[in-house]
């Protein structure tokens, strides 16, 4: 009885096109994962920021509070709510008079003077819907929420009970 020895060649061209395939596949699978989750990152940190400026406002409002400068609430809502942090974050910008669009660079905050709101343009927006003017843009502003006139003779703004100071979205927007 004889054996045959047969010697394999390897990968056949046909195989290594289907190797080269299935990797391919999964290389743009994982890109697309990595781009959807950074895009998501980017949302979280954003979000984590207006939260963290939400306690520094409710340690302003304590402070006045415990100072007895109830009439002063009002006045947060003029007030940069970055200058409330003990250190701003590395990509605030500053303060801004209605920049135009690109002259604040992406994924970076600003104050916009004229309009008295926080705003954060969006690095990835992928699944950003853009706001009215078509602008990828995240908008927050410190309101002053005030209590409903108890009276009839009541409807004077300097007159009403301060109910509290939030920072509230400016305009809603959809991200994901």
């Amino acid at each position: 009885m004889k054996f045959t020895v047969r010697r394999t060649q390897g990968f056949t061209l046909i195989e290594f096109l289907v190797v080269i395939i299935i990797i391919s596949t999964l290389g743009a699978v994982l890109l697309d994962r990595m781009w959807f989750y950074q895009e998501a990152a980017e949302k979280a940190a954003m979000e984590q920021l207006a939260g963290t400026l939400r306690s520094a406002l409710h340690l302003q409002i304590a402070d006045k509070l415990i100072k007895g400068q109830t009439r002063e609430l009002s006045r947060l809502a003029d007030e940069n709510p970055m200058d409330w942090l003990a250190e701003q974050p590395a990509n605030y910008v500053g303060e801004r008079f209605a920049p135009g669009p690109g002259e604040v660079a992406k994924g970076n905050w600003y104050y916009d003077l004229k309009d008295r709101q926080l705003v954060y343009v969006v690095a990835r927006g992928g699944h950003f819907m853009p706001d009215q003017a078509g602008r990828k843009e995240v908008r927050y502003a410190v309101r002053v929420v005030y209590a409903r006139a108890a009276q009839a003779g009541r409807e004077n703004a300097d007159k009403q009970e301060i109910n509290g100071v939030i920072l509230a979205v400016a305009e809603p927007y959809r991200w994901f």
